[in-house]
């Protein structure tokens, strides 16, 4: 059984990274700059927001682009990714001569990609650190050193060296992958980006089921433009095809939007008199404003954008506590 992930370039040479706002457009052109190099490179950014299809970009623009790019999870090493799957192995004395290859022979002159490398622990940390000083292995079994020519992609949640000390992560081999750095931003700080990414899963998933692509509601795009996507494009995606699967064919129904995106703060208000709504609204942001500035009525007023004098009035008339 294996556990790699070998991708060729033909299956997402005519992929895009998608969006255009500032920010991923400064990521599109960086990848362009970064794949002319061959340094070691580390991306960080949270869970989800790309930076694996970022990294299989950068592959298909540069020189090693005909050449493996090889997957390896750090989470899973030495867990059900064990050494002969690594290094490969030779059976000794075995006529004809028996070798398989590991991960690091299938990524030689192309690019190796370590995903989540703060979970590398400390035997293999002391183990890739010789592999990139000495540029050899030798198969389990094996007699021979071999010489190895990768270049590595790592991604990681964390800006690693304000954690190297709390994670017992090596210095020395963090410095040898980050030679060259890129952070990956959230989708939250790119929203901008939302629409064009609910359109584009749209039609992958329709393009892959043979389906017309549905109508959107006006008022989809406004829930999902409100929503924060803490799993970034990864749960975007996995809520297009959730709601792809569930609506009626030609049409693209909110009611199959996740719970938590689709529902608006204010559902919650019963539906009565309307002048007690506005009661309860008021109520509740001049009291989160007063706690805001920890009671402060002048700086609380001005954020609301009223008078003072009105502040106090409606802090009597609601009961409001002042702290």
């Amino acid at each position: 059984m294996t556990f790699d992930k070998v991708f060729k370039v033909d299956a997402i040479q005519d992929e895009q990274i998608v969006g255009s706002s500032p920010e991923i457009k400064s990521i599109k052109r960086a990848v362009k700059k970064l794949a002319k190099l061959d340094s070691n490179i580390l991306f960080i950014g949270e869970t989800g927001v790309g930076k694996e299809f970022i990294a299989r970009q950068l592959h298909v623009h540069s020189a090693r682009r005909n050449r493996p790019f090889v997957e390896l999870n750090c989470s899973a090493l030495g867990k059900t990714i064990c050494h002969h799957e690594i290094y490969g192995e030779e059976e000794p004395g075995a006529e004809p001569r028996v070798q398989i290859l590991g991960l690091l022979e299938k990524a030689n002159r192309g690019i190796l990609f370590l995903d989540n490398l703060e979970d590398m622990n400390a035997e293999y940390q002391r183990e890739f650190l010789q592999i990139l000083r000495e540029k050899k292995i030798r198969r389990l079994g094996g007699e021979e050193n071999i010489p190895i020519d990768i270049r590595i992609v790592a991604t990681s949640l964390y800006n690693l060296p304000k954690e190297l000390e709390s994670r017992g992560f090596r210095r020395e081999l963090f410095h040898l992958l980050n030679v060259l750095q890129l952070e990956v931003p959230a989708l939250r700080e790119r929203k901008q980006d939302i629409p064009e990414l609910f359109i584009y899963f749209l039609k992958k998933f329709c393009d892959e089921q043979g389906r017309e692509i549905p109508a959107i509601p006006t008022e989809m795009f406004e829930s999902i433009m409100e929503y924060d996507w803490k799993g970034n494009v990864r749960e975007l995606e996995n809520c297009v095809q959730n709601l792809l699967a569930m609506s009626p064919e030609l049409q693209l129904a909110t009611e199959f939007l996740p719970f938590r995106v689709k529902h608006h703060p204010l559902d919650q208000l019963e539906v009565k008199n309307l002048k007690g709504v506005i009661n309860e609204v008021e109520t509740y942001l001049i009291g989160k404003a007063l706690r805001k500035f920890a009671g402060n009525q002048v700086k609380a007023a001005k954020l609301l954008g009223i008078p003072e004098a009105t502040l106090r009035f409606k802090i009597r008339k609601y009961h409001i506590p002042r702290d």
